[in-house]
């Protein structure tokens, strides 16, 4: 049988003389790592400095071979001019200088990558120490907070970039739009010049005594257009609904002739009257209905009729309405034309007063050829009375007014010939002169 073994024990002092063994140690292994620390971050300076010593020794090696070669180079040129092994010494030394910095910039740069590291190096020892002491949260977080900071502003400058971009881009929008508003602007006031220009002539050339003819608006056209428009669509929709009430009133005579009796089960256009509908309800009530049910129909259908009253009462006052306020139009448009001395300052049918520029054209058309027509037999007549004796004139005087008087006929008959329009656009005339004189 195997025994086991016993547990090692020690005593109080020899544990207190491990610990302090354990202290010792560890201290001197501190000491010794900042010691290595040191070292590392001296070597670094020595060799940096070892580093800026190489880049002189190389800049005085190349100055003097420079100054050399210029020695060599130039000795028989003047003194005072500068010569091209000059310039081209000057360059190399340039470029020297330039990989001089280079090298320079590198080794910068990889001091910089080696001091990443470290520092990186630095915080993984850190976070481990940390986490070994029982703080790895607050470090976790603290380190997560820093990274998202960074990314938000990284996010923020290229929010930064795109709307500088975008401010610029509407700049270019606004000086096109600027450039287009000034082309349309100086477009605008030519056309404003020809139009006046083009009105300022028609009015001149207008006789001194006829009374001076008022200007068509072109807007003034375009909304007279509009309200005929809405005035025909108004119309078509009167149209309608007189035809619905006509042929309402038409099944109603059918339904008189025939002499049915009324029952509320009937189509779709049935019509019945107040007395009609008052004596079906006594009869109806008289009958085998509930008292109820009849009074409450009775007392619904009663409302109705009431209110049916009301509204044609309320229509019958907005007809009145409509009336008075056409009236007081009509007083301010004669004030208006009191006021302008008898002339309209705004017209208010323009396409009026195109037909009637349109009649007067056609009546100057007619006076053109009816004096046409008398200058050409009297230019006859001159020609003949040069040729013939003056026994003869009096005969060609007496044929001439006879071929005046003839031709006179055929010229009344051009002038008497007008512009045959069909039908329908005839009535449409007809209709809006008429409409025209009732506003006016």
């Amino acid at each position: 049988m195997f025994t086991k073994p016993n547990k090692v024990q020690f005593q109080d002092q020899q544990l207190d003389d491990y610990v302090l063994e354990n202290s010792v140690l560890k201290s001197k292994l501190q000491s010794k790592i900042d010691a290595l620390s040191i070292m590392s971050k001296e070597l670094d300076k020595c060799s940096m400095e070892r580093d800026r010593f190489k880049i002189l020794v190389e800049q005085l090696k190349c100055k003097k071979v420079l100054q050399e070669n210029t020695n060599s180079w130039d000795r028989f040129a003047p003194t005072n001019t500068i010569s091209g092994s000059e310039i081209l010494a000057k360059t190399k030394e340039h470029n020297n200088m330039l990989k001089l910095e280079v090298e320079m910039l590198r080794s910068n740069l990889e001091e910089a990558n080696g001091d990443i590291i470290a520092l990186r190096n630095q915080f993984k020892k850190e976070q481990n120490y940390e986490e070994f002491n029982g703080n790895k949260r607050l470090c976790l977080t603290s380190r997560n907070d820093y990274e998202q900071l960074v990314q938000e502003l990284e996010k923020v400058k290229k929010k930064y970039q795109q709307i500088q971009l975008d401010y610029r881009a509407t700049l270019d929008d606004k000086e096109e739009l600027v450039s287009d508003r000034d082309y349309y602007k100086n477009k605008v006031q030519r056309l404003n010049q020809q139009i006046s220009y083009i009105l300022n002539n028609r009015t001149k050339s207008q006789a001194e005594n006829d009374t001076p003819k008022p200007i068509v608006d072109i807007d003034a056209i375009l909304t007279e257009n509009k309200y005929l428009h809405e005035r025909i669509t108004q119309l078509q929709v009167e149209k309608e609904i007189v035809k619905r009430t006509l042929t309402k009133y038409k099944f109603l005579l059918d339904n008189k002739s025939k002499n049915e009796t009324w029952n509320l089960k009937k189509g779709y256009a049935d019509v019945m009257t107040q007395k009609q509908v008052r004596e079906y309800l006594e009869i109806n009530s008289k009958t085998g209905l509930k008292r109820n049910s009849a009074a409450e129909l009775k007392s619904l259908c009663l409302g109705l009729f009431e209110a049916l009253n009301d509204k044609s009462i309320a229509l019958q006052h907005q007809r009145r309405t409509n009336q008075i306020l056409a009236n007081r139009i009509t007083e301010l448009e004669k004030t208006l034309e009191s006021w302008c001395n008898g002339e309209k300052c705004i017209p208010s049918f323009p396409s009026q007063m195109l037909i009637e520029e349109l009649l007067d054209a056609g009546s100057v058309k007619s006076a053109e050829c009816r004096e046409k027509s008398e200058r050409e037999p009297l230019e006859n007549l001159t020609n003949k009375i040069t040729s013939d004796s003056e026994d003869e004139i009096s005969k060609g005087n007496d044929d001439s007014s006879v071929d005046l008087n003839h031709e006179n006929g055929s010229g009344d008959s051009r002038s008497l010939k007008k512009i045959v329009l069909p039908q329908e656009l005839e009535e449409l005339v007809k209709e809006a002169l008429a409409e025209i004189k009732s506003v006016q």
